[in-house]
């Protein structure tokens, strides 16, 4: 079987924006030929199975939801009802830990899937809450209510990133494969090649840079300077922009309400990557969570100017 003809099929295909259904099991087609074992998987995870439990997700597939909200009656004794509609439950009257763990959703779904539920749905998507968190909402903050509807809502924008992000490794693979691996070969002997497509579906699927072992690289439009040992640390400027953008969206985010803690969050999860020199994809999906907060504010003073901050300086930060 040809496999670069396979590849290029695909890459066209993405690049004219051919929905991922049709190309899926091409896609599949080449994960399973070229013998790799970390593509493959990654490949079964983010287009034909989806995550199972216990499977460790990228970071760009947690998010961060937006609220809860809930339709409910609430019953004030003696006959007497109130009705409340679309109403923001108080989710951190539960404390911090469970705020997290109900406002923090893991997406386990294939991207194909992912891609379904937003022709399903218009703005921002609608998800539903697990047994457990409606019966802690239930006992905890709205006691004698009789809830007829709750759920979270989740930033359109969030879903896209999820779906961008996973079109753009599965892109960036399939190029270096084509250009590197097969260049100008119909036949070829794959398991020669088995070592460079390790170091490529790790470049891709992984950090976004392979370095040599015990090289020194300075790679051109990246943050990331290497070093020996594949270790590698941010650029000084990169540090610099990215802290004072950060610096600038809290002072702003002091004028907003509810959607304050959201923000932190965020800001915490940018300061917590740079510390750990972590992946420039996790940084940049926080501020992407921040625009998506912001853009969902109506008639905001505040943010409106986070979002117009983040639509002029996050172009000119190289990721």
């Amino acid at each position: 079987m040809n496999i670069k003809s396979l590849i290029e099929d695909i890459i066209v295909g993405m690049a004219n924006n051919e929905p991922l259904a049709n190309l899926v099991r091409k896609i599949q087609v080449v994960s399973k030929l070229i013998k790799n074992e970390e593509f493959k998987t990654w490949v079964d995870h983010e287009l034909i199975y989806g995550y199972k439990k216990g499977s460790i997700l990228p970071e760009y597939r947690n998010i961060h939801s937006l609220a809860v909200k809930a339709s409910f009656v609430h019953h004030q004794g003696f006959g007497r009802m109130m009705q409340y509609t679309n109403f923001e439950v108080p989710i951190l009257n539960l404390g911090s830990d469970e705020y997290k763990d109900i406002m923090q959703i893991p997406f386990k779904e294939t991207i194909v899937a992912l891609d379904q539920m937003m022709l399903q749905q218009e703005g921002n998507i609608h998800y539903s809450l697990t047994g457990y968190e409606k019966y802690l909402i239930q006992q905890k903050i709205l006691e004698d209510c009789e809830i007829s509807n709750i759920y979270k809502i989740i930033s359109r924008y969030s879903i896209t990133n999820i779906i961008d992000q996973a079109k753009a490794k599965l892109l960036d693979t399939f190029i270096e494969l084509n250009d590197s691996v097969f260049n100008n070969e119909i036949n070829f002997n794959l398991m020669e090649k088995k070592e460079e497509i390790a170091k490529i579906v790790n470049h891709t699927i992984n950090t976004g840079v392979y370095i040599s072992d015990n090289s020194s690289a300075n790679i051109q439009d990246t943050n990331i300077v290497g070093g020996s040992n594949n270790n590698t640390q941010f650029s000084e400027n990169f540090e610099k922009d990215v802290l004072n953008l950060s610096a600038k969206i809290e002072q702003l985010a002091k004028d907003l309400d509810d959607e304050r803690d959201e923000i932190a969050f965020e800001i915490s999860k940018i300061k917590l990557a740079l510390e750990r020199k972590e992946s420039p994809k996790i940084i940049k999906s926080a501020f992407n969570a921040i625009k998506g907060i912001t853009v969902g504010i109506i008639e905001n003073v505040a943010a409106n100017e986070i979002t117009e901050l983040l639509n002029n300086t996050l172009p000119n930060i190289i990721f």
